[in-house]
């Protein structure tokens, strides 16, 4: 039931409202899991480090998607985060069909988990709980293996571009 005040909130057009986000800085990462033919896995920015005692990470992705419900059947996930020279696999894992996003994509497994060739860093984590929250699910990994590349040059959305970050 909706109160008088609520139904006279003009809600924001979703272009406005993703217009409005794009000011927000963020790095990018492909999520992967284990499904039952192979790999599968999708871009994500709504990636954060939720505690450091005990290591866990925070991950918001669609609800209706692919990633999310082998996650949850595997039990597990990486957090990719991706380098300034893999900018191309942020649309390949966000708009090519699902069975095409890993073909030529170097990637091993750790953990039992897929993990991408050539990250900034990579997180490997034992799903803890998958909250949903409106249409996304909120996946809380304990951290299990992580890996990381010094010398690598930080891949930053802003203002819906890609941009690196350097010294």
């Amino acid at each position: 039931m909706t109160t008088s005040a609520e139904q006279r909130i003009q809600l924001p057009a979703r272009e406005d409202f993703c217009t409005a986000m794009a000011q927000l800085a963020t790095g990018v990462a492909v999520i992967t899991t284990n499904g039952p033919d192979g790999p599968v896995g999708c871009t994500a920015n709504a990636v954060l480090s939720l505690s450091t005692e005990p290591p866990a990470l925070l991950v918001s992705l669609a609800s209706n998607g692919r990633t999310v419900r082998f996650a949850r059947e595997h039990g597990g996930f990486a957090v990719n985060i991706l380098s300034w020279q893999q900018r191309p696999l942020i649309d390949r894992f966000a708009r090519l069909p699902a069975n095409e996003r890993f073909v030529g994509v170097g990637h091993r497994d750790e953990m039992n988990c897929p993990v991408l060739e050539g990250t900034a860093a990579t997180v490997v984590c034992r799903l803890d709980q998958a909250t949903p929250a409106l249409d996304h699910t909120l996946l809380i990994g304990a951290a299990l293996w992580t890996s990381y590349d010094p010398a690598a040059q930080a891949l930053v959305l802003y203002q819906r571009h890609e941009h690196v970050l350097t010294e």
